[in-house]
């Protein structure tokens, strides 16, 4: 018995090391499910850097981060940071069929905040 027990705990703490296999996470990019990523087309970024060009009256804005998502009713909202010239500015819309409407934009440190705070409300960290 004093024989088989080193060789018994040397199994049991192998067996204690080995992981059970993960299950996959879907992708949710594309995806129509509540709380899902959504790929923009290079047309949709068109109309979304001139919404917001327009709106923040900077049409030579250039822009660096855009994530969208759909929620469960099926909107899709964009969030993102584009620079009129001064820094890094996020801004928050509703992509829409034919268009994007601008829900905000940042600018002095509190509208900056309120457009984070949206954004992460709907899941969205930029």
């Amino acid at each position: 018995m004093m024989k088989k027990m080193p060789a018994l705990l040397l199994l049991l703490a192998a067996a204690a090391c080995t992981s059970a296999p993960q299950a996959s996470k879907p992708s949710a990019t594309g995806g129509s499910g509540a709380g899902s990523s959504v790929t923009l087309t290079d047309t949709d970024r068109g109309t979304i850097e001139a919404a917001v060009r327009a709106r923040a009256g900077q049409p030579s804005a250039t822009f660096r981060t855009m994530i969208a998502q759909r929620d469960a009713g099926g909107a899709v909202t964009v969030c993102g940071y584009f620079n009129p010239g001064a820094g890094d500015t996020p801004f928050v819309g509703t992509l829409v069929q034919g268009g994007f409407i601008v829900t905000d934009l940042g600018g002095p440190t509190e509208r900056t905040i309120a457009v984070q705070q949206a954004c992460h409300g709907r899941g969205i960290y930029i």
